[in-house]
């Protein structure tokens, strides 16, 4: 459990959550701000969740409350030890949207990799749109540049925002 007494605490992924994320991610107020292009299946759930475990440049973890319910998933992909960075993954469930669990969770993620794994640098992208990019600015992260017209959504190109916070500029 990964705990920096801020609202949130990050767990590690266990099988019970699995059919909850895949759920989540199925949703399409989520669905539609993730790189996936359909819909989930099962099998293909059991595929990701078993190989996400075994990759070291993967490091996701399950966001609870207070009351330990879980709300979200948050973590790192592109984890590069040599280069001291990774990037950041984020969705909350929208039931439990809105109530500050996204810039909690990504405060605790942030500090894990800042604090604990060493990181010079953790950014992300997002689509143009994306509310969530209140947030990242919120918590400190500043937007660097626009991948012009680089997704294919919704039967058009859209631009991809990429945001990143340094260890340097990151405060507790």
């Amino acid at each position: 459990m990964i705990d920096f007494g801020l609202g949130v605490i990050l767990e590690p992924l266990d099988t019970g959550i699995k059919e909850k994320i895949r759920s989540w991610r199925n949703d399409r107020d989520i669905f539609i701000w993730c790189r996936q292009k359909t819909l989930i299946s099962d099998l293909e759930q059991e595929a990701w969740f078993n190989s996400q475990a075994h990759d070291p440049t993967i490091k996701m973890f399950a966001v609870s409350n207070k009351q330990k319910t879980s709300v979200g998933v948050c973590g790192f992909t592109s984890i590069d030890h040599f280069n001291r960075r990774a990037e950041f993954s984020l969705y909350i469930a929208k039931e439990h949207q809105k109530h500050g669990y996204g810039a909690e969770a990504l405060r605790v993620l942030f500090n894990h990799g800042f604090l604990d794994l060493g990181f010079n640098c953790i950014w992300g992208e997002t689509f143009e749109g994306n509310p969530a990019t209140k947030t990242f600015e919120k918590i400190g992260m500043k937007r660097e540049g626009t991948r012009r017209q680089f997704y294919f959504k919704n039967g058009k190109m859209i631009d991809a925002h990429i945001y990143s916070v340094l260890g340097s500029e990151w405060t507790l």
